[in-house]
Order: C-alpha cells, then sequence, then structure tokens
C-alpha cells in the first residue's frame, strides 16, 4: 500500500546508532522510518522531480553523524539528508567517467564518513568523500567461468577486482570493503583505497556457496550476513569468509 507503514517494493534498509530503521520504499518513491519497534514516524520523498525527490530510491546509508545518504537508480543520483528527512545535498549524473553513475544500486558510509556507492552498470564501486567528492573508483565488467565458480575457484580465474552486476556493499569494523559480486556468486573484499584483499563463495546449493549473492550486513559479534539470493536463504560468515551458518 501507500499509506504511512506500508510499501511498494522496498528494497533497502539501514539502521542509525538510536536504532531507527530507514527503509527506501521504491515503488513509493519515498523513505519511511521507524523507530526501534517498528512503529512509523515519519516518511519523505514523493513521485515529483527536483531535490529531495526519487525517481526509483535504491540503496539507503546513515553516515558516522546520522547523515542519511539514499541512491536513486534511474536518476544516477545519490542525495543527502537529515534523519528528519531534510534535504541538504545531491551529487552524481549519468555516464561512465570518474564520479558519474549508471543504476547505482547500494550504499555504504565508512568509518570515516566516505562514501562506497555501487555503480551498477558500470561494474564499479565509488568512493566518495562525505561531502559528495569523487576520491577514486575500481572495478571493471568480469564473468566468472561458470564451472571454476562452482569448483570454489581451485583453478585460477584471474578476475579478482571484476564483478558482474554488484548488488550491495558493506563496510566491516576493520574497515574493509566488502562488495557483493551478485551474478559471480561471490563476495569481494578490498581495503577502503580499493586493493583487493580476498573473495569467497562461489556457485553451488550447500553451505558457503550462492546462487546470487544480494544484500549484507554486519551483527554485533563481527560476522557478515549475506543474502543468497536464488537459494532463499541468508548465510553468515565470519569476515575472513569462513561459512559459520
Amino acid at each position: 500500500g501507500d499509506n504511512p507503514g506500508e510499501f511498494d517494493g522496498p528494497f533497502d534498509v539501514a539502521v542509525d546508532r538510536k536504532g531507527f530503521v530507514y527503509v527506501t520504499d521504491t515503488g513509493n518513491r519515498r523513505i519511511q522510518k521507524f523507530s526501534p519497534d517498528g512503529t512509523f514516524v515519519l516518511q519523505w520523498g514523493s513521485q515529483e522531480t527536483g531535490h529531495g525527490t526519487f525517481v526509483k530510491p535504491t540503496g539507503i546509508a546513515i553516515g558516522p553523524d546520522n547523515t542519511v545518504y539514499v541512491s536513486d537508480f534511474f536518476t544516477d543520483t545519490v542525495q543527502q539528508f537529515t534523519d528528519t528527512g531534510k534535504f541538504l545535498k545531491k551529487w552524481g549524473k549519468s555516464g561512465k567517467e570518474p564520479g558519474e553513475l549508471d543504476s547505482p544500486a547500494g550504499l555504504a558510509v565508512g568509518l570515516d564518513g566516505a562514501v562506497y556507492v555501487i555503480d551498477e552498470y558500470n561494474f564499479r564501486v565509488q568512493k566518495f568523500a562525505s561531502e559528495g567528492r569523487f576520491l577514486k573508483s575500481w572495478g571493471k565488467k568480469g564473468k566468472v567461468n561458470v564451472v571454476i565458480s562452482a569448483l570454489n575457484f581451485l583453478f585460477p580465474d584471474n578476475r579478482e577486482g571484476q564483478f558482474y552486476y554488484p548488488a550491495r556493499v558493506a563496510v566491516g569494523p576493520d574497515n574493509l570493503v566488502y562488495v557483493a559480486d551478485s551474478y559471480n556468486n561471490r563476495v569481494q573484499v578490498f581495503s577502503s583505497e580499493g586493493t583487493f584483499v580476498r573473495k569467497w563463495g562461489g556457485m553451488g546449493l550447500w553451505g558457503g556457496r550462492f546462487r546470487v549473492t544480494s544484500g549484507m550486513a554486519f551483527e554485533q559479534t563481527g560476522h557478515i550476513l549475506v543474502s543468497d539470493f536464488y537459494n532463499n536463504r541468508v548465510q553468515v560468515f565470519t569476515p575472513d569468509g569462513t561459512y559459520v551458518d
């Protein structure tokens, strides 16, 4: 539905330091905010055009100062808001050059306030300062061989740092950047400067394998939870990629 507390295609969720929950209500072109117990608090955005409005809001992330960042998949922009929905700033435009975007999806904010954006159709991660200044990007299009993936990368593939429709990004307590490399059925891990650190996963049905990695989040124990889309489950790993559950 489209009433407060109802949804039409919710895409992403973020939690601030006070436990308030923010949801990109994509079909309704808005952000909804809830208390930790799920009580509706407020909403913002609309189907109009201009600052503070959305066409297809997708990723959402909260900065250390409770600034709310929202990516818009259709307009190729990222917008900043206060935690009460006041518009602060917008950056990005369609394109392939540094700082330009093509269908931005997941967002994450580092411990230093840097904003990481999954630039999905450009097959890369872009890093911005908290005010939207471009810092760097890494990645390019690369499809992992299905057989090598199913054999858990026992044979070299030489596609580290390449992506095939990445979806989400998360920053760990170690300040490493974790990327759901969706259609390569794996997670890739990088330093905050984009240096490849490790990868794990591979195509499969059993624990530790994936059929399209999607959402990711860290829990308080430091474990990372990864949504395994076509296997219809969430899997739990240590940050080094060891399968837990």
